[in-house]
């Protein structure tokens, strides 16, 4: 048995934990509303020969992908590749969206084994699949810090959402911005996490109290090296939070309107600007 192996758990509620590496992702799977955790395990042992196909193609995906050479076609670092040119940034790297593509691969293997609703969170990054009346709610939340979720999205299969990502201040991918969260749901969450990361880089604005320092100073492996990031947000003129957030918004649309995202929900200091397709979806989840 491979050491990782040992890392692959089955909860008291059907789901199933998978830690490798830099991996850790809960997988929830059933067929017509019966849990099916030995289908969870097959895709869990999936998802690490996942990682470590990306992590083959390591190098070559480090670099801004307007520049880099085209991956092998139908390899993870192609689809990585094609979501970060999607999104279009000029500095986004096909990193921006690993998390998200091999929650994809994984979402994907379940639904060829029959699984009629899937849930793939893979460090935060939801590839979701649901077919016929199958239907889940997802909580959004204004702080990637933390675990509070202010506001839900009723999802049904007929949306054909199949990707949901966050990123912010925090998170685990650095960022320019002053975003708390950057949430952006799309058909697939390799383009929900490039789109995310964007996002959330859209909210850069110069202010003393924010605090931005060189991405290798925070994470000496970064494929952002030489380039500066965002480590913490005082307090903030209402002016520089509204500049932010329309900032945010008018990035998302731009993306909505090329159809690589489907809505997008952004956050700075609590206050939450959304696209306009997506708002009446959005629901407040009072607080106790």
């Amino acid at each position: 048995m491979p050491p990782w192996e040992k890392q692959i758990l089955t909860l008291g509620d059907g789901t199933v934990l998978a830690e490798c590496g830099p991996m850790r992702m809960f997988i929830e799977a059933s067929r017509n509303g019966e849990i099916r955790p030995e289908a969870c395990r097959k895709a869990a042992l999936e998802a690490v020969r996942f990682l470590e196909q990306v992590s083959r193609d390591l190098p070559s995906l480090r670099k801004p992908a307007i520049d880099a050479p085209e991956p092998r076609p139908g390899s993870l670092g192609h689809i990585m590749w094609q979501a970060a040119r999607l999104v279009g940034d000029s500095d986004l790297t096909p990193l921006a969206a690993v998390a998200g593509t091999i929650a994809d691969a994984t979402a994907d293997y379940l639904e060829d084994l029959g699984m009629t609703r899937i849930v793939v969170n893979n460090g935060g990054d939801l590839a979701i699949r649901l077919k016929g009346q199958e239907r889940i709610y997802v909580g959004i939340r204004p702080d990637v810090r933390k675990a509070t979720v202010s506001h839900r999205v009723l999802l049904t299969a007929d949306m054909r959402i199949g990707g949901i990502a966050t990123s912010g201040i925090g998170g685990r991918s650095l960022t320019r911005g002053i975003a708390s969260a950057a949430t952006v749901f799309s058909r697939d969450a390799a383009r929900a996490d490039a789109a995310a990361t964007a996002l959330a880089n859209a909210t850069y604005v110069f202010d003393p109290a924010v605090i931005r320092v060189p991405a290798e100073s925070l994470f000496p492996d970064t494929d952002l090296t030489g380039m500066n990031v965002t480590a913490s947000v005082g307090d903030l003129p209402d002016p520089t939070i509204e500049q932010a957030l329309d900032q945010a918004v008018l990035r998302a649309e731009q993306l909505v309107g090329l159809d690589v995202i489907w809505g997008a929900c952004v956050f700075v200091k609590e206050r939450m600007i959304s696209t306009a397709g997506i708002s009446r979806h959005v629901e407040a989840i009072a607080s106790s």
